[in-house]
């Protein structure tokens, strides 16, 4: 699988706003502003937009948070063809980009708490030190939340 993180272009970004979009998955993922996409691929401020590509095709994108800070946050993370490995192969690509830049200890994340799915991913890569939000999130329908916080130490893969 030849695959890696970058900006993404025109054709990305159309599936990506379709999925943040979608209804159908505004329980577990936000619809983010077209400004603030619009920073984070600009490099303004303390954020960054990348889509993954595998096998020639857009994968899976990341908003990336803090990024300016010693422990970023994965603030959006979303996968376009669920089931197929795609999810494990962007974060682990997505954590090894990160070990290897000096000055990173780790990388957090809020997930809903029954998004099981992405739970298991994350404790399969190693995240970590679960710690429990209620309410912690309005998601687009307008429903709060709760949340899990989990880490990721970066030391893992130095």
């Amino acid at each position: 699988m030849t695959e890696c993180w970058h900006t993404p272009d025109e054709d990305a970004l159309v599936r990506v706003r379709a999925m943040m979009a979608n209804e159908d998955f505004h329980d577990r993922i936000a619809n983010v502003p077209d400004a603030e996409l619009q920073a984070a691929l600009d490099g303004t401020g303390d954020s960054a937009f990348w889509v993954y590509h595998a096998d020639g095709r857009a994968r899976a994108y990341v908003l990336m948070e803090q990024t300016r800070s010693s422990t970023p946050k994965i603030d959006e993370f979303a996968v376009f063809d669920r089931g197929q490995g795609y999810g494990r192969a962007a974060l682990s690509a997505l954590l090894a980009k990160y070990a290897r830049r000096p000055g990173y200890e780790k990388i957090w994340l809020n997930v809903v708490t029954d998004n099981e799915a992405a739970i298991a991913l994350y404790r399969r890569l190693g995240f970590g030190d679960a710690q429990f939000i209620p309410g912690g999130w309005i998601n687009p329908k307008g429903v709060k939340v709760d949340l899990y916080r989990m880490w990721f130490d970066l030391d893992r893969l130095r």
